[in-house]
């Protein structure tokens, strides 16, 4: 192995290890919420629930009375 070669493998290996490093990096700060982010999270979802099963109700029910007449 000359010295050309063991230069290019250094570089090679040095420029991996950090696109490996930067990935792992944006990953993980993407994906990692604070307490308050998820309960805030949660209530809206909750909300969300409670309309959607609003809507649902006042279907049935008119359904109910389309069917009476």
């Amino acid at each position: 192995m000359n010295i050309w070669t063991m230069i290019v493998l250094i570089v090679a290996i040095c420029v991996i290890r950090n696109i490996v490093k930067s990935r792992n990096n944006h990953s993980l700060n993407g994906s990692i919420k604070t307490d308050e982010d998820v309960l805030k999270l949660l209530d809206r979802l909750k909300k969300r629930i409670e309309n959607l099963e609003t809507i649902v109700i006042e279907k049935e029910n008119t359904r109910r009375f389309t069917e009476i007449d």
